[in-house]
């Protein structure tokens, strides 16, 4: 008899930037933090209801957004935001993951919930 063992690896990560919403959280991946929020511990978040699209401003100040919060199993970085993410207008639609970018002129990075997601 042959057996096949499992050889556990670290969880792979898009080299790209990417953000993830569900149901409570919005998560970050390595390259998105490492491209976008880097020095920043808040994030003020804002939507645009006709062009569903969300933007994600960094921040250094308590006051303006939520904290990003630094998981300690995986190298992801995450927000509390279920009461935002309740709020959304095209909520059902929102969960999953997306290719983001940089919005020059909001100074922000942006998602486009109609286009940009990738699963």
């Amino acid at each position: 008899m042959a057996f096949v063992y499992h050889i556990p690896r670290k969880r792979e990560y898009s080299s790209d930037p990417r953000i993830t919403i569900s149901k409570r959280i919005i998560s970050f991946n390595p390259a998105c933090i490492e491209t976008y929020f880097k020095d920043r511990q808040y994030v003020k978040i804002g939507y645009d209801v006709d062009s569903r699209k969300m933007i994600f401003i960094p921040s250094l100040k308590k006051n303006e957004g939520l904290k990003i919060v630094k998981n300690e199993k995986w190298e992801t970085r995450y927000l509390n935001a279920s009461r935002l993410i309740d709020k959304l207008p095209f909520k059902n639609e929102s969960e999953g993951e997306y290719k983001c970018y940089w919005d020059e002129s909001n100074k922000g990075v942006v998602v486009d919930i109609k286009k940009d997601k990738v699963k």
